[in-house]
């Protein structure tokens, strides 16, 4: 029994070591990672005992306490935190030999260089030496650093340090060159990036060029077919800064005109329109760099499917333009300020071209968790994009929305068949009919919007309306909302010429209630009793109860109305004439006119106001373009190119890009484009399908 004990006692004796030792390792891969398990506000304490604290750790032999403190000044600067006051401190440990170390050093200096220039220059010597260490993080977060002090006496040196970058074997660290460009406007380095051979540093370059040199399409003629064949292989944001250069180059050498004069010897084609027809020859290259866009619709990324769409939209053929409906619509199952700036360009582009998007015209169809400013543009579209096809599932589709609980949308859905009326004559009468059921609606905003469009739509038919203003007299007593009594008695009053019995009835009514009205109405009112004295100046039932009716406007609070009665009692008494009001039928405006006059894509497009910044592509050129300029000795870069990674100089090799000629269309995988055709061709597809689909055309397109 002893020895059981004793082995037992032995036993828990050697838990307890072995707990205290997994705690202790516990706490101190903790501290390794910049956490303590005292307090768990420890990153972010401020207290001046907390400050100290970091200021000891920087000021430690240790490597492992002055990545802790390290650590705790990122987490502060992180939050906003201004921990300036640690830059002589952090500056001293910019020589280390710990890698993290100096990672976090170049971290906290990227972020305080510019703001104590003076002190960074203490380091300038280690940058210089860091730009040759064998590490190609090292090397690029030294440039970055060094072209982020703003010291005109480094100068030179950070020249000399971009130009040297330039060169460097590792595409990670020409991609932070060229970034330093921009910084100090460097056209010929520029210069020499262009011809670089690598797709992940592509990018970057014509970002610095669009800062610098944005006009200079000299430097870009030898490059653009490489340009459109790296496109595929670029980041995303680099895919965006290429594609808008591509358009501003394209415009400037291509041509949007369809006239022949472009591509053939015919200088004297007088052909001239703003889109594209079937019997239009693309020039080689402006088909290369569409082919070249095409994958790119089915990108991750909404802004490079948006930036593909801007190029298609003003570059591509209606033949070709129709694929762009398809990916802009996906992009609506995305958050709802993605599916408001998509909305914005595909109104936009409704307005020229509605049949890119009639195919889809349900998945415009308004969802009940879609907010306001999502549903009105819907409603837009659907209106921009309806067509005698679709016309009646529009309709019945409209019809639904009027029962709607909410007032603003039955509305706006209400004037949305008004404006279908208004584009095809042929439906309005099956609108008005629709419109006029909506009057004994017992939803008041529904009534009054129903009569403010049936009154826009009367306006179409002046000839054929006797019986559909009766009805609107008729229902005037139930009928409460001011702005729809006002058109009903504008209404009669326009036609009251028709209605030689109704109309004297209506204004009887109308001053029987003149005192309780609204402002609006009784204007109305009064311009009803003018029009009919001026048709019957005779009557003297209508006399009377016309002076009675200016009588009562004589001593009304508003001076509007009381001018009015004024005005109208000094002309009758004068000399009555027949008015003849002739006014011309409504013409209705999409509520995206005018943001067809910025780019799509852009914010101002969105906004629908032009801002600072915003840059309109340059005019159409009217001369036959050079396709020599474009020949580039140099075809063979795709065979031998690389990427460069993170962890070393180089991440792997990516197979070439097809290569592409004068007669491109022909030579091209012509099963990649014609599964790819199918693939927009289809009119339905499943997530699944989608998905797969990306994966398919990236595959074929890389091979």
């Amino acid at each position: 029994m002893s020895e059981y004990l004793s082995k037992a006692a032995a036993f828990a004796q050697n838990a307890a070591k072995l707990s205290k030792k997994v705690s202790e390792g516990i706490v101190e891969n903790a501290r390794e990672f910049g956490l303590e398990a005292t307090s768990s506000g420890h990153y972010f304490d401020t207290s001046e005992e907390k400050m100290r604290d970091i200021k000891r750790q920087l000021d430690s032999r240790h490597d492992r306490e002055k990545m802790d403190g390290l650590k705790r000044l990122i987490a502060m600067i992180s939050k906003g935190r201004d921990v300036s006051e640690f830059f002589p401190d952090v500056v001293k440990n910019v020589a280390s030999q710990n890698l993290e170390i100096r990672k976090l050093v170049y971290i906290y200096l990227l972020r305080y260089a510019e703001q104590e220039p003076d002190l960074a220059l203490l380091s300038i010597n280690t940058f210089q030496r860091d730009l040759a260490d064998q590490n190609q993080l090292i090397r690029a977060m030294a440039l970055r650093v060094m072209s982020g002090i703003r010291n005109h006496v480094i100068s030179p040196i950070v020249l000399l340090a971009i130009k040297k970058c330039v060169t460097d074997l590792s595409a990670y660290v020409r991609k932070t060159a060229a970034h330093a460009i921009p910084k100090y406007a460097l056209v010929d380095i520029i210069t020499t990036l262009l011809n670089d051979k690598s797709s992940f540093t592509i990018g970057s370059v014509i970002m610095a060029f669009n800062e610098v040199c944005p006009d200079r399409f000299d430097l870009i003629h030898p490059q653009y077919r490489k340009l459109c064949k790296m496109l595929i292989d670029a980041d995303e944001w680099g895919q965006i800064a290429i594609i808008g250069l591509l358009l501003r180059y394209s415009s400037q050498n291509f041509g949007k005109k369809k006239s022949e004069a472009f591509y053939s010897d015919d200088e004297n084609s007088e052909k001239s329109d703003d889109t594209f027809d079937d019997s239009f020859i693309l020039d080689p290259d402006h088909e290369l760099l569409l082919h070249s866009a095409l994958p790119l619709l089915q990108s991750r990324n909404s802004a490079v499917v948006l930036a593909v769409a801007k190029l298609y939209y003003h570059l591509a053929p209606l033949e070709e333009a129709y694929k762009l409906g398809k990916p802009l619509v996906r992009l609506l199952h995305s958050h709802r300020e993605n599916q408001y700036v998509v909305l914005a360009n595909i109104a936009t582009m409704a307005i020229q071209r509605p049949s890119l998007f009639e195919p889809h015209l349900q998945q415009f169809f308004v969802r009940s968790t879609d907010p306001a400013f999502i549903r009105n543009l819907k409603l837009e579209i659907m209106i921009l994009i309806a067509t005698e096809n679709n016309i009646t599932g529009l309709l019945r589709e409209l019809q639904e929305y009027v029962k709607s609980p909410n007032k603003e949308f039955a509305a706006a859905a209400i004037q949305a068949i008004g404006h279908c009326a208004i584009g095809m004559p042929e439906m309005a009468e099956s609108c008005l009919n629709g419109l006029m059921r909506l009057l004994w609606s017992k939803n008041d905003a529904v009534v009054a919007e129903s009569v403010v469009v049936i009154k826009r739509l009367l306006q179409l038919r002046p000839q054929d309306n006797a019986d559909m203003i009766i009805q609107l007299a008729k229902a005037l007593d139930q009928i409460t909302v001011p702005m729809a009594r006002a058109s009903i008695f504008w209404l009669v009053g326009q036609y009251s010429q028709n209605l030689e019995k109704v109309a004297p009835d209506v204004l009887r009514k109308a001053v029987k209630t003149f005192t309780t009205e609204a402002d609006v109405t009784k204007l109305q009112i009064i311009n009803l009793g003018a029009k009919l004295i001026s048709l019957h100046p005779t009557d003297n039932t209508l006399n009377l109860l016309f002076q009675y009716m200016l009588d009562l406007a004589r001593y009304d609070l508003n001076y509007d109305i009381r001018d009015r009665a004024r005005f109208f009692r000094g002309l009758i008494l004068i000399d009555i004439k027949k008015e003849n009001v002739d006014e011309k039928a409504p013409s209705e405006e999409s509520p995206s006119a005018g943001r067809d006059r910025f780019t799509i894509g852009s914010i101002a497009l969105v906004l629908n106001h032009s801002i600072p910044g915003y840059e309109p592509l340059p005019d159409w050129t009217t001369e036959k373009p050079d396709g020599s300029l474009r020949d580039n000795l140099d075809e063979t870069w795709g065979h031998n190119r690389s990427i460069k990674g993170f962890g070393s100089d180089t991440i792997g090799n990516y197979a070439p890009s097809p290569t592409f000629d004068k007669s491109f269309s022909k030579k091209r995988n012509d099963n990649y484009y014609d599964d790819l055709n199918r693939f927009y061709e289809s009119e339905e597809i499943s997530e699944d399908e989608e998905n797969t689909g990306k994966i398919y055309l990236y595959v074929h397109f890389i091979n």
